[in-house]
């Protein structure tokens, strides 16, 4: 009787180890824990494995990503969020990857695929705001328009209507994801109004008369660019005071052209993916009043500095007020000026929504200044 309960309990044993065993073997080697219903989602990395790491989970909409993010007018460049991503096609490396969004936006005609840009209102103009394009996963539902006052009331699902103070003055707007927590802040400058400038001057400043071509009209209006203001950004790798006119006041005013700071942020991009590690491009001459215009011997009515639409660059990190050695031959000068040349009209070539086409022109240096270039957003293609 013992002999039968203990050989009964052997062959139970045998058979349970083979089970066992049988099991183990039908498992194929690419079976992972996703593939069984009691196992969690998970990646196991061996020695060698390349593969990238997997993006940060999506938000939860129950949690506001901005809920610690004061709205205020842009001084600092806001680091990116770990899940923002761009597509191959506009990704042109880390600097890109720092000042594009993971959505792009329009104001009026202009799109707008930076994290913060400059953009001019006149006092109580209704601006049209809306989401252009989403990269990746995601919809129109997913945003919101903040401004000082509350979080706007859409007009549909990515598009506001919003209307300007009457103040003249700097005003923070901010478009934000709550899909990935990326944002888009507008330091939105709104103006003085042209017809403030009563004789060419406005607050003892000296505008000077336009007599603009057939077809154009004066700036609509113009920036008062007093102190506390002049380091706000106007593009991520550029600040108000850059485009400041020459001309003595205090405080000064300037017009300011939105499609020109996207071009040059483009420009900027452009630079830094060719490996030149420049911070900024050095601004020698953007807006002109047309006193002062006058005032420098030049007499063209029709120059693109007069509406702020212009600018006079080349690179200078090392801050002698001299073209940068971009060739590796030991010195600044026209080769360099050259080689930025054609930086431009590679970014001109890519035809992107927000580059409007323009001037360029490559000054050689004098006795006084360096070689620089000439670059403006009319509109239309112009070489000399």
């Amino acid at each position: 009787m013992t002999l039968r309960l203990i050989s009964t309990l052997t062959i139970g044993c045998v058979l349970f180890l083979l089970a066992i065993s049988s099991s183990q073997v039908s498992a194929s080697p690419g079976d992972s824990p996703r593939d069984r219903p009691d196992g969690p989602a998970k990646r196991v990395a061996t020695v060698g494995d390349s593969a990238t790491v997997s993006p940060p989970p999506t938000p939860s909409p129950d949690v506001d990503p901005f809920e610690r993010w004061p709205l205020e007018p842009a001084r600092e460049f806001p680091a990116p969020p770990a899940g923002a991503r761009l597509p191959s096609e506009v990704d042109f490396g880390p600097y890109t990857r720092r000042v594009r969004a993971s959505f792009r936006i329009r104001v009026r005609d202009v799109v707008i695929p930076y994290r913060v840009l400059g953009v001019t209102a006149m006092p109580g103009e209704r601006l049209e705001i809306s989401v252009d394009e989403v990269w990746g996963e995601g919809s129109k539902e997913e945003f919101r328009l903040r401004s000082p006052e509350r979080v706007e009331v859409p007009e549909e699902p990515g598009r506001w209507s919003w209307d300007a103070p009457t103040e003249p003055g700097p005003v923070p707007l901010r478009v934000e994801s709550l899909r990935d927590g990326d944002a888009i802040t507008l330091n939105v400058f709104v103006l003085h109004s042209f017809e403030e400038a009563s004789h060419g001057s406005m607050n003892g400043f000296e505008i000077g008369q336009y007599r603009p071509p057939e077809g154009h009209r004066p700036p609509n209006g113009f920036v008062e660019a007093a102190q506390d203001v002049l380091d706000l950004l106007v593009a991520p790798g550029f600040t108000l005071r850059q485009f400041l006119p020459h001309q003595p006041g205090d405080p000064r005013y300037l017009a300011l052209s939105e499609p020109l700071l996207l071009k040059l942020e483009a420009i900027l991009e452009e630079v830094r993916a060719s490996g030149i590690e420049a911070r900024t491009l050095h601004v020698m001459s953007a807006f002109r009043t047309p006193h002062y215009n006058r005032a420098i011997g030049n007499t063209t009515e029709g120059s693109r500095h007069l509406w702020g639409d212009a600018a006079d660059i080349f690179i200078d990190e090392s801050g002698n007020g001299w073209m940068d050695d971009l060739t590796g031959d030991g010195r600044g000068g026209e080769a360099d000026a050259r080689l930025l040349h054609r930086l431009v009209e590679q970014v001109e070539a890519r035809s992107e929504s927000h580059v409007r086409p323009g001037g360029l022109s490559l000054y050689r240096a004098n006795n006084v200044r360096g070689p620089f270039l000439h670059v403006d957003a009319r509109g239309l293609s112009a070489r000399w």
